[in-house]
């Protein structure tokens, strides 16, 4: 028996997920609380210029929002960038990550 198929995000889900537990703060092209997330995707970290990030994330600014650094983020904001300015606890299901992390590849 071969290794276990990795599951695909679903953008649709994925939408659904940025609308209940994102849009309060983010909208894809806008400024809103928090910075525009459309075209975050392998997008340098904390690069948009008309948002000031916190130091903790300014610091992670060589690495980029990939499939890795979006999940690690997404699941824990304060593991990820410890006194960072989002006030998100984060999200616990991988299945749910992979699905908003599909939604903003598609949104990039």
């Amino acid at each position: 028996m071969g290794p276990k198929a990795k599951r695909e995000g679903d953008v649709n889900k994925g939408k659904e997920i940025f609308t209940a537990q994102c849009a309060s703060c983010h909208q894809l092209a806008a400024m809103g609380t928090g910075p525009p997330l459309g075209g975050i995707y392998n997008a340098p970290i904390a690069a948009n210029a008309g948002y000031s990030y916190s130091s903790s994330l300014q610091s992670k600014n060589k690495l980029k929002w990939n499939d890795a650094n979006l999940d690690k983020w997404i699941a824990k904001p304060s593991g990820f960038a410890p006194g960072n300015k989002m006030g998100f606890a984060g999200l616990d299901s991988k299945n749910d990550r992979l699905d908003l992390v599909a939604y903003l590849k598609a949104n990039s």
